[in-house]
Parts: C-alpha cells; structure tokens; sequence
C-alpha cells in the first residue's frame, strides 16, 4: 500500500514539475559575436528562445532590413536536469555591417509575443581600424596593381587571409565589381606570418579582372566564411580543439576605369607589350603554280585574354588564293604574367608564275605601361613561283609549227617570184592543169574517206562504250559508298575526298581524277559548294578544320535525286587536269 502511495505521489510531482516547465515565461536573448565592427564585415547574431518554436516563427530579413542577410540556420536542443526537462531553439544568422561608419542598433526581436533585447553597434571605418582588425581571429587585406585602368585592361587584385588559428573549412567568395570578369588566377599559395608578436596562418589567392566599362567604380572585396580550430582549457584533454565559427570581409576598394582615346581606330586592345611573328611550315626550295605554301601566324600579347586577341594574317591575294584555317588560342603564365597567344595557319596557292610577295602584317595596340600608341609589325616574306610541271614543254611544241607556218609563205613566195621562175611552154602548161585535177579529185577522195572513217569511228564507241548516265548497281558501288559515308560522318577530308571520286567512278563507269570534275558532273549549286570547302580545308593542311561531312551527304543525296527524275544524261567527257602535261 505505501509503495503504490509513493508511485502516485512521484506520478504527481512530475506532472507539477511538467506543468510548470509548460507554463513558465517565453524568454528571448539577442547576442552578436563581435562589437565593434568594421563596416561591411559579417558578423553573428544569435537569438535564443526557451521554448521549442518552429523556424517560420521569425523572419530575419523583415525583421532586420538595415543589415545584409547572408545566411540562417536554426537549432533545437532539448535537455533533463533533477528530472525537470528544458527545450531552447537557437536562431543563427550571419549580417553584413553596414558600409557606412557609425552607431547602428539592432531592435528588440520579437517571437510569439516575447521580446529580446536591444543591441547598439559601433561601426569602424576599414581603413582606419587596421588595429581592430588584427586582434580578430581572421581578416583580409587585399592590393591592387593599379587604382587606374583602361577600360578591357586586365590587372591583378591580391587576397591575403589571415588566420590566428588551424582552419577546418572554408570558403573564400570571389570580389565582385559591376560589368567586369573576375576569375582566380593560378594556385593558392600558404604561408606563416607573424604580426605585432602574434603568428598568423596565410592564404593568398590572386584574381584577374577585366572592367567592361570606363567609369568610377568600387571593388566589393572577397569574403571569407569558415570553421577554424582553437585549444581550450575547459577540455579535458588539451589535444581536444574546439570550433569556431569565424567570418570577414575585405575592405571595398575604388579605382578609375579610363575610357579608350578619342581618336582610337580599329581594334582596341589594350596591353603591356604586343608582337606579330610568321613562319613558313615546311619550306621548300622550289614552289610551283597550284603548290600550297603554308604560313603560320602568331599574335603574342601580355595582360589580356587570348579571345581579345584581333585577327591576324591576309585576306587576299592579285597572285594567289588564300585559305585560312580556324584560328587557335592559347594562354600561359610566365613569370607572374599572363600572355595570350593567337595562332593562324593559312595556305597560300598561287595561280601565276613570277615573284610572289607576301605582305607584312601590322597591327596597333596600347601600349598601357607608356601610356600611347605601339605598333607590332610581322616580316614580309617574298617567293619565286615557277610554272607547273609540263607548260614549259607545251608552250616549246607550241612554237615550231608557228615557226614553220611563219617561214612557209616566204619559201612560197620565193618559188612563185617571176624572176627566177623559167617561161613555160603550152603542152607543160595542159599538163599542169590535168595534174592539177588530179590532186584535186584525189583531195575530194582523201576528205570522203577521212568522213566516213571519222563517222565509222564514233558509231563503234557508242555502241561499244556503256552509256554513263546508267548507274551501276554492283558489289563495287556499294562497298565504296559505304566507305563514303563512313569517312564523312568521320569528318575526314582526305579519306571523303578519295572516296567521292572512287564512288562516282564506280557508280557511272567515269574517270575522275579531281574533285571538280564530280561538282561539274551534276552541275547541282548545294554540292558544288560542299565540294568547295571540302577542297579550301584540304588546302590549309589541316582535316580537323572541316566538320561538314553528313552536309556533303545530304546534297550528294539531293544531287541524285535530282539528277534521277530530270534523267539528264552525263557530259561526255570530264574536267581535264587542272595541270595537263
């Protein structure tokens, strides 16, 4: 009986006790982890509530407009002490200072219906509070290399991060400035340092911005947010570190952007210094008509990126036709420089013999460290073409029978001159004209017969010959046009070139030696033009440059097609050589 009085007397006093825990008063705490504050460095509130409160109960944003929210994050812990039980939640957020110098005050928190209390905030200025700064377990000091720029000139922004303690984790957010590319360049570097007796763990990380626009502007410096690792004496073991949570900024740093000169022509680059080079690929003793000559053209330029880098090289010839390949960019880094580099390859073909000259290329820049105009200018390259292989010896055939032609009618006359021809006598004279007859009719006979011949001649080869406009169907035409296909959907030039011609060969029983003999034998504009750029991208020297092998196929499918329904007959004869021998 009296264990049963003591169970419900335990049972009462619990639920008292539980009760009571229930009805005790909603208590709100405010507390920042920092004060003073250099403006615009982050900082902690935390808001603590003795009650379990769901997190919509208060809105950090509404309730503090004045500041920048930059993250929140809440906690619920619940707790038995002797018996009686306690639940806290914890608001954690994270606010940027205000970027004026100055008091500032938090107000009273307000949730579900219970008030905290109010925090009144000293702002620092950031450049006159370098003492205040280094007493904080981090800060960041940034440099610049210059407060004034032109306007797409690159220039460094240096980020130093210095940590009292080990760091844990952390994220360091990039400077921001208002239309301007801001990216990191190179690799973190880490070192120790020692200030006013104190050792600090460095972090420095280098940024390279580009500002779009000329104007007056500010650098909102980067910012830090991470967990670093301190010793404390409550621990029981010293080896046991504690977290803490720690944030800065750096300070906003203001340049000039300059806008271009006024009277700037042309491409505007702006940069340390500049260079133009070209170079021969391959250079040959001897250089023909039609033979491609291969150039390389390379723009080289310090403190800029590489797609700011203007067109190089020549766009046309008088003597030659010009084929430039895609261009190609490049960036590297040489002694704490970045240089951007612009390649062009470009095949040159001339069309007549002679001298040929290729002209220098020149190209102006800003100089940004002199302040003024710089020229960059290549070396002019001059060639000796000869003529193609074989026109000397025809242009020689060509000329001896104009020779002989040029001295027949001399002899001729000479022959026919009274003076030193003898008088003829009348039976001669009746036998010149039977001669004369004679050789005419036997003339008349020798044309007759050459006629008929001629005629008989023809007569046998069409018969003979397969017709071309029949297409074939057999084993051959099918392998080869699945060898085409197969080399365009590679993208291969000279593999689709070689198989275009195998496969009309095969398909219409034609010689073809030459690509333009296939675009004249379907006379089709789309596959004339495909065969075009298949043949300037086999003259640059470079097969990765074309990427219109499944187009080539489609108006090779189309000239087909066409050629089917309209049942136009084929040309009698190809393209010649484009250099006959």
């Amino acid at each position: 009986m009296s264990n049963l009085r003591h169970s419900f007397m335990g049972f009462i006093c619990f639920f008292l006790c539980a009760n009571f825990a229930i009805a005790q008063e909603l208590d709100v705490v405010a507390s920042v982890d920092k004060n003073p504050i250099v403006q615009s460095e982050p900082f902690t509130l935390t808001v603590t509530v003795n009650d379990d409160v769901p997190q919509s109960a208060w809105n950090p944003e509404q309730a503090l407009s004045e500041f920048r929210v930059l993250n929140t994050r809440s906690a619920r812990r619940t707790s038995v002490v002797n018996g009686v039980s306690s639940r806290t939640t914890s608001f954690v957020v994270t606010l940027q200072a205000p970027s004026t110098p100055g008091i500032v005050r938090i107000p009273p928190i307000t949730i579900n219906n219970a008030s905290s209390n109010a925090i009144e905030l000293k702002i620092l200025d950031a450049q006159a509070a370098t003492d205040e700064l280094e007493q904080r377990p981090a800060f960041i000091r940034t440099s610049v290399e210059s407060n004034q720029v032109y306007v797409q000139q690159q220039f460094k922004l240096i980020a130093r991060l210095y940590l009292s303690a080990n760091l844990l984790s952390g994220n360091l957010v990039a400077p921001t400035l208002e239309l301007a590319e801001v990216r990191q360049f190179g690799k973190d570097e880490e070192s120790y340092e020692i200030i006013n007796g104190k050792r600090y763990q460095v972090f420095q990380r280098t940024y390279l911005i580009t500002p779009q626009r000329s104007g007056d502007f500010t650098i909102e410096g980067p910012m830090f947010d991470g967990q670093i690792s301190r010793e404390t004496s409550r621990s029981v073991f010293s080896s046991i570190a504690a977290t803490q949570p720690v944030s800065t900024i750096a300070p906003a740093t203001k340049i000039t952007v300059l806008p271009r000169p006024e009277n700037w022509q042309g491409h505007w680059l702006p940069s340390e210094l500049v260079s133009v080079s070209v170079e021969q690929v391959n250079p040959q003793a001897d250089i023909a008509v039609g033979q491609p000559i291969t150039l390389q053209y390379r723009l080289t330029a310090i403190g800029v990126t590489p797609e700011q880098l203007p067109r190089v090289g020549i766009s046309e010839l008088e003597q030659a036709s010009v084929y430039p390949e895609a261009p190609e960019l490049n960036s590297t880094v040489r002694n704490g420089r970045v240089i951007a580099q612009r390649t062009e390859t470009i095949a040159v073909i001339p069309r007549q013999s002679g001298e040929l000259t290729i002209p220098a290329v020149n190209l102006t820049y800003f100089n940004t460290r002199l302040n003024r105009p710089e020229s960059a200018t290549s070396e002019a390259l001059t060639f000796n073409i000869k003529p193609a292989e074989g026109l000397q010896q025809d242009i020689a055939h060509t000329q001896n029978p104009v020779t002989q032609q040029s001295t027949q009618p001399q002899n001729t006359q000479a022959q026919a001159s009274p003076a030193t021809q003898p008088v003829m006598q009348p039976e001669q004279q009746v036998n010149n004209h039977y001669f004369l007859l004679a050789i005419i009719f036997a003339g008349l006979w020798l044309i007759t017969l050459a006629l008929w011949a001629w005629w008989w001649f023809r007569s046998s080869i069409r018969n003979n010959a397969p017709s071309p406009a029949v297409p074939v169907e057999n084993q051959e035409h099918k392998h080869s046009w699945a060898a085409l296909e197969h080399a365009a959907k590679q993208n291969n030039a000279p593999a689709t070139d070689k198989a275009l011609r195998h496969w009309l060969s095969a398909r219409y029983s034609v010689s073809v030696t030459d690509l333009n003999q296939v675009a004249e034998f379907y006379d089709h504009p789309p596959l004339s033009s495909q065969i075009e750029h298949l043949q300037r991208s086999r003259y640059a020297g470079k097969d990765i440059s074309w990427q219109e092998g499944k187009a080539l196929i489609r108006a090779l499918k189309a000239a087909e097609k066409l050629r089917k329904q309209a049942g136009k007959a084929p040309k009698e004869s190809v393209l010649p050589d484009l250099y006959p021998s």
